[in-house]
């Protein structure tokens, strides 16, 4: 199945497009919907999520409008899901162009670890790819068992920050 949008292929039976949120089930679906800020578009409700699940999301998109004509920003969807550490067995859902970890209560990700920065790694997404990026923490940040300063992740990256180990996953 393709989505009339943004051309990309999505699966089979999907309400909303994972790439760019078109609603497929709009009764015009020829016609492009377009709504103001990004709803929930991989699962009906947060009730369907794992207790063990914490979303990190954007609050709001505080844009006006040109003329009454309604935008949204680009859909992308990754999670990281905790192998060991503090947090084992939890899934974080990345759902923020940018997303810091660290032991910080600041950090959209906090990971609480004596072997963890305050500010330890940026998760940025640009241009379609997710980039890791240290942020010169004293345990550093390995993806699949190297030492890294800057990476490209792709899906099912093993990543260590300090002793906590997670597997990035990704959709697209």
């Amino acid at each position: 199945m393709v989505c009339p949008k943004c051309s990309q292929t999505i699966i089979e039976g999907s309400r909303f497009c994972m790439f760019c949120g078109f609603h497929l089930t709009h009764p015009e679906a020829g016609e492009m919907t377009i709504v103001e800020s990004a709803e929930k578009t991989v699962w009906e409700s947060e009730e369907d999520l794992s207790e063990k699940t914490k979303l990190i999301q954007q609050e709001s998109i505080g844009r006006k409008a040109k003329k009454g004509v309604k935008t949204q920003k680009p859909f992308f969807f990754a999670w990281l899901v905790s192998l060991g550490g503090p947090d084992q067995g939890k899934d974080y859902r990345m759902m923020k162009e940018k997303t810091s970890i660290g032991k910080s209560e600041e950090s959209d990700l906090v990971i609480k670890s004596d072997f963890i920065s305050r500010n330890h790694a940026m998760l940025v997404h640009e241009k379609g790819k997710f980039i890791l990026n240290d942020l010169e923490s004293t345990n550093h940040t390995f993806v699949n068992d190297k030492k890294i300063s800057r990476r490209i992740l792709k899906d099912n990256d093993l990543i260590k920050f300090g002793e906590a180990l997670y597997k990035f996953k990704c959709l697209g």
